[in-house]
């Protein structure tokens, strides 16, 4: 039986019938220790804690002891030499969970997924408008006010809940990023099953023994709140896709209030795979408008604060800068003309801890850890930060028209000279890293590459005429 404790919205008590082979592959995605410590954390809340079957019960066996039992069973399985993370697997599937994972843990598991994995999603963007205007959003975009959020995560997210609670039945869940300033919404939509015998059928190869369920689960959605931002962070979805509609119409519902109205407005920009990428580009970041070239006077590099002292300026001590040494070989010198057209300075390590504000968090930036490779999958498309050419903003698509006035004959004919009208199609984990490797290695010129090549752009996709840069 649903359990549901508001009207349209699921409990977290519930669980799913999903296989156990299912469950055991979402949990053999997660680093060894985060299954741990998401372990730890079900043992510690009251919703997720594993409660005696009737068989121990009748043994008496409480809860409480139980539960000191388990964890007794998990410091061995953790201290084991050998596959501690396929034991804890096994124990979650047989012994603590045997009847399967409850919303809140599947939800809890996603998220954690999100931060250990985090380029197996893609995002997208919108900006929050002030509507005080009647005419076409499109049009009226950049007349119109920014909605800087500043939430109170609970009242946001009940409100949340009371307008979507009328449209489908969903599961939601709010967190912060441990990471970064963000607030994480996962929302898991269900609908009633309401069809044909065959397709029943279908549905069911996911779930326990095949049964028929009541409802069915659509693909999670997620939105990622930055604080005093303008821009809503969310998942990409289909154009024709009516729940994620849904959830963005009821996203300006709860924004909006009797003074004014709140609109949501698409960025017309290419999907990324990573949130850190996405956080800094339309989150509050000094680098989401100074990359390539410029991404020395994000790092403060270039020059000193107004209270810094006078003789730190780069002016007088440029090795700060970088150490600059006459190249011995041609490569050398394409290597650091590439390192300054990319990169703004021959010393391609930031400064910078963070490449974000955060006033809450001390946090510092995170570096690839690759301790822990147990059981792993490699997941297609992994982004690699830890190469020499790693973009401060791993971009996996560009698109540059490039225009060009073609001059006619007195004939009408074209003359073989003029240069054609060119578009280029960029795709890759990283694709500014990939030129500024061909760079180095003399594929292309660093010398002559344009500015709209080298990354100063960012997301921006755009026409060059005339050898301006104009996006669209």
């Amino acid at each position: 039986m649903t359990r549901r404790h508001h009207s349209g919205i699921l409990s977290n008590t519930y669980v799913p019938p999903l296989r156990p082979s299912i469950i055991a592959k979402e949990l053999t995605r997660l680093s060894s220790e985060s299954l741990f410590n998401l372990v730890d954390l079900w043992f510690t809340l009251p919703v997720t804690q594993p409660t005696p079957s009737k068989r121990q019960r009748r043994t008496g066996i409480t809860q409480i002891k139980l539960i000191q039992d388990y964890r007794k069973i998990v410091y061995n399985v953790r201290h084991a030499k050998s596959a501690p993370k396929r034991k804890l697997i096994d124990r979650i599937l047989v012994d603590f969970y045997p009847n399967g994972l409850n919303a809140l843990q599947l939800a809890q598991m996603d998220i954690q997924l999100m931060v250990d994995k985090p380029n197996l999603y893609s995002w997208v963007s919108s900006m929050a408008k002030i509507v005080s205007k009647v005419g076409p959003i499109d049009e009226l975009k950049d007349s119109l006010d920014d909605f800087i959020f500043s939430l109170d995560s609970q009242s946001f997210l009940d409100h949340l809940i009371r307008n979507l609670a009328n449209l489908y039945l969903t599961h939601i869940y709010i967190s912060r990023h441990p990471q970064l300033p963000l607030i994480i919404i996962r929302i898991q939509m269900y609908e009633y099953v309401h069809l044909k015998r065959a397709r029943r059928r279908n549905i069911s190869g996911n779930l326990v023994n095949g049964d028929n369920p009541d409802i069915i689960s659509r693909r999670p959605y997620y939105l990622a709140i930055p604080t005093s931002s303008p821009n809503l962070i969310h998942s990409v979805s289909n154009v024709d896709d009516l729940a994620s509609k849904l959830i963005l119409q009821s996203v300006e519902t709860t924004l909006s209030c009797s003074i004014h109205q709140v609109k949501l407005v698409r960025n017309k920009e290419a999907p990324l795979k990573t949130l850190e990428a996405m956080h800094i580009l339309k989150g509050v970041s000094r680098f989401g408008n100074t990359l390539g070239s410029w991404a020395p006077y994000a790092d403060g590099t270039v020059d000193i604060g107004p209270l810094g002292r006078p003789v730190e300026h780069a002016i007088l001590k440029p090795s700060n800068a970088g150490q600059y040494d006459q190249p011995s070989s041609e490569r050398e010198e394409r290597k650091a003309i590439a390192a300054l057209r990319f990169k703004g300075s021959l010393n391609t390590e930031l400064k910078s801890d963070k490449l974000f504000e955060d006033k809450m968090s001390s946090n510092k930036r995170q570096k690839k850890d690759i301790s822990d490779k147990e059981n792993e999958e490699d997941e297609e498309g992994d982004l690699d930060d830890t190469n020499e050419y790693a973009s401060i903003v791993p971009i996996q698509t560009g698109e540059f028209y490039v225009q060009n006035s073609l001059k006619k004959k007195y004939n009408g004919e074209v003359r073989s000279n003029d240069p054609p009208n060119v578009r280029i199609r960029l795709f890759g984990a990283d694709i500014f890293a990939g030129l500024h490797e061909l760079a180095v290695e003399g594929v292309v010129d660093p010398r002559t590459m344009p500015s709209w090549l080298t990354g100063e752009e960012g997301l921006q996709h755009g026409i060059i005429k005339e050898g301006e840069f104009t996006s669209y």
